[in-house]
């Protein structure tokens, strides 16, 4: 599943005024913070992402190369993340 709401965003009610949105990847405990993801060059990516524990990661990805912080996906999950921070920062392929 996806939940993607990038125009009105997601009201924080413990903080007055701030949007945060959520990209939740499926069969995962983490959630794509969707305002963090930055493009970074021309094939790269910075974005946070928040577990299930609360715990949120700064994680960078290379687009071109498949890489998440320099390293190959190893499982499903982690792909699909990758592909979700790629598509944000840069739109689907054409």
């Amino acid at each position: 599943f996806f939940f993607f709401q990038a125009e009105d965003g997601i009201r924080d009610h413990c903080v007055t005024g701030v949007q945060t949105c959520a990209l939740p990847i499926s069969q995962t405990s983490y959630q794509l913070l969707f305002g963090t993801v930055q493009p970074v060059g021309d094939q790269g990516v910075s974005f946070l992402v928040q577990a299930s524990d609360g715990n949120t990661y700064n994680l960078t990805a290379d687009c071109n190369a498949g890489t998440i912080d320099g390293v190959a996906p190893n499982s499903a999950a982690q792909a699909e993340l990758l592909n979700a921070a790629c598509q944000v920062a840069f739109g689907s392929p054409s």
